[in-house]
């Protein structure tokens, strides 16, 4: 890991925000290929994140993205999702990552902190949409629902871990060239 110039830090900066919001802005408008989209705003995010001195860069970017898709995009599901959950998770787990070595408590670590993120989007969708988020769901027991999100978001770890693996180790060094 190189510390970054303040050029580079901009450039990285500018483009990851340009990236987050396309892919947010495709996501709300595309019938197709949503999950995806979501995905790679989230991914995106940790091009500055895991950089020397680039923890600054990528809470700029963060928080652009999250403004600018509140701004662009007219339903407001994707750009809440993005802010509350889906974009925060790089940081989630850049920090567990970093603190906690043991790999399986890591991993329960950022399940019941990304529950806990989960639980404020149901809570503050209901104080956007004045009603129950939970009556907008199929007829489905709650903790069939549960299972499901719980799994889901073990899926969306590996999957992350995975490209965040392969970015680090083969496309970083093409993306931000040693000088």
């Amino acid at each position: 890991m190189k510390k970054l110039t303040s050029t580079t830090k901009l450039t990285i900066g500018a483009m990851t925000t340009a990236l987050g919001v396309l892919f947010m802005y495709a996501a709300s408008v595309f019938p197709t290929g949503r999950i995806a989209l979501i995905f790679l705003a989230s991914l995106v995010i940790w091009i500055p994140i895991n950089e020397r001195g680039g923890l600054p860069v990528a809470l700029v970017c963060y928080l652009a993205t999250a403004v600018l898709t509140l701004i662009l995009i007219p339903n407001k599901l994707y750009p809440l999702g993005y802010a509350l959950f889906i974009g925060l998770y790089g940081f989630v787990k850049l920090g567990v990552d970093n603190f906690v070595r043991d790999r399986i408590m890591a991993f329960a670590l950022k399940l019941i902190i990304m529950n806990l993120l989960g639980a404020a989007i149901i809570w503050l969708g209901g104080l956007i949409l004045k009603q129950s988020v939970f009556s907008l769901m199929p007829d489905y027991k709650l903790a069939v629902v549960v299972i499901v999100i719980e799994a889901v978001f073990i899926v969306y770890e590996i999957v992350y871990s995975l490209c965040v693996r392969v970015f680090d180790e083969r496309l970083r060094d093409v993306i931000i060239p040693k000088r």
